[in-house]
């Protein structure tokens, strides 16, 4: 590799110059899923991947706890006899172990995780009267039944418990819950809507309102009520046409039914408020409110805003005012974070169909990070998947191929950068040491290269300031291309970001 040259003048300045990150995002997290790797491919696959995952700097864990994979007699339509689904000890030690190992696992990497009990469940909890597996598998959950299967999480995951076999030893914690996975959609909860007296009806949100209730009342008899628990985990996208049972309920009306709010923030009133089950109503008392904000599917950018029932990333404002309406109706805690728990963009190659190119992955995965850091009602930002599925029907949203090759995403997800046009002729160059420990005092190299030769200087070194690695300077407005190197301080390699221009 060339040795970098800096002049004097600018080695002067570099002494100076420290990176002043924004408020938004000084403690935003670094959120990744990957259920195929983590939880359903065996030890080693799981143990590989977190190693990937700790390299890249991710600091949490997102995961689906799959009911019906824990649950026993999950085909039947029977519940077991004399089964107590809040005891972790009434089912099966190895039903448990996929899970106990991802705890450890994130634990020992200094990696948080955020649980998400959820669907498919065992038919033995389904309400609906369908003899079809696959139909109850998300229909109608039984509420005690839930929250007997969240209890028995929390008290499994309270770190007093000891595991039943794998060394016998005590299990970490999980501190972070969000229930169920994309309750809007008919492939985790049915029925969406149904036909009542003629009318359609939104039903999932009613549905999904008990749930939330159910899992929340588990976790504060379990020693979880201070935690971080999440209410949403939402899916971006609707549809008007389809059967009532699967068709997905738009955001925006799933969530606003779900807190009893009209389409002006006003609290349901008459007949609609009966429909939606609204007498009563109590604060739901979650921490924060999560969201998948996929742009169709991951195949936009990530300032395409989407219809005016979707919520992207770029249209999060209709998500907030819904949040905002709910705390000022006493729905939800005022002022709740947004929390995104599963983002990524599909890639051509392998998806001809709906794929992004290679390069633009990694330039969306960056803008979407710089997006999120300005937004102060942002906890989190989040990839799913590492790697592509081999099904081509299915998420080819991964930072590496199936067969493991890395995508130019990989290297933009660990260091990523972006530079925007700042104000009296000045650039703006954000980016982020995702690697580096939290509050680490890292000197990163911000490089110009103004001809594309090839051939970088270094036009400022900065040092990172805040608890998750950010940088964010302004620098003399230069053509060319810019990336960032940096040189852990602890000793490794040295890294560079993707070559980007200004606005992309």
């Amino acid at each position: 590799m060339q040795r970098f040259l800096i002049s004097l003048a600018a080695a002067c300045a570099v002494a100076a110059t420290i990176a002043t990150p924004s408020q938004a995002g000084k403690q935003q997290l670094s959120v990744f899923q990957d259920d195929r790797l983590l939880v359903l491919s065996g030890d080693s696959t799981r143990e590989r991947t977190l190693d990937d995952l700790q390299e890249l700097g991710v600091d949490t864990i997102h995961s689906v706890a799959f009911w019906h994979k824990i649950a026993p007699a999950p085909t039947s339509r029977r519940r077991p006899s004399g089964f107590d689904g809040s005891d972790p000890a009434a089912y099966p030690a190895e039903f448990w172990d996929k899970y106990d190992g991802l705890v450890r696992g994130a634990s020992v990497r200094g990696m948080d995780l955020i649980l998400s009990p959820s669907a498919p469940i065992p038919s033995w909890a389904s309400g609906c009267p369908t003899t079809r597996l696959a139909l109850r598998r998300t229909c109608r959950p039984n509420l005690t039944q839930f929250k007997r299967f969240v209890a028995a999480l929390g008290t499994r995951y309270s770190g007093e418990y000891a595991d039943e076999n794998q060394g016998r030893g005590t299990l970490p914690r999980v501190t972070r819950w969000s229930v169920w996975n994309e309750p809007n959609q008919g492939g985790w909860l049915t029925p969406q809507y149904a036909r009542v007296k003629g009318r359609v009806v939104s039903v999932s949100p009613v549905i999904y309102r008990g749930l939330v209730r159910s899992a929340l009342k588990a976790l504060q008899q379990t020693g979880h009520g201070s935690d971080d628990i999440l209410l949403g985990e939402t899916a971006p996208l609707g549809r008007r046409t389809g059967s009532l049972s699967t068709r997905p309920t738009p955001p925006t009306e799933f969530l606003r039914d779900l807190l009893c709010l009209d389409a002006r923030g006003r609290k349901l009133t008459g007949s609609r408020a009966q429909t939606m089950d609204c007498r009563g109503f109590t604060r739901i008392g979650v921490s924060g409110v999560s969201h998948h904000p996929y742009t169709r599917g991951g195949s936009q950018p990530p300032t395409a805003k989407g219809l005016p029932t979707e919520i992207t990333m770029s249209s999060a404002s209709r998500l907030k005012a819904i949040l905002t309406a709910a705390g000022r109706q006493q729905r939800l805690r005022s002022g709740l974070p947004i929390w995104y728990t599963e983002y990524g963009f599909q890639t051509n190659p392998p998806d001809e169909l709906f794929g992004v190119s290679l390069e633009e992955q990694a330039r969306f995965i960056n803008q979407s990070d710089f997006l999120a850091y300005q937004d102060r009602a942002v906890r989190s930002v989040a990839q799913y998947e590492l790697r592509d599925e081999a099904n081509l029907a299915s998420f080819q949203t991964g930072l590496r191929f199936n067969d493991g090759r890395p995508k130019p995403a990989f290297a933009a997800y660990r260091l990523p950068i972006w530079v925007a046009r700042s104000t009296g002729g000045r650039l703006r160059v954000w980016g982020q040491v995702r690697p580096a420990a939290d509050d680490a005092l890292e000197d990163v190299e911000v490089q110009n290269d103004p001809d594309g030769s090839g051939d970088f200087s270094t036009v400022e070194t900065v040092q990172t300031t805040d608890a998750k690695g950010f940088i964010d300077v302004r620098v003399p407005s230069r053509g060319g291309t810019w990336r960032l190197r940096w040189t852990p301080k602890d000793g490794g390699a040295t890294v560079t970001s993707r070559v980007a221009r200004v606005g992309g």
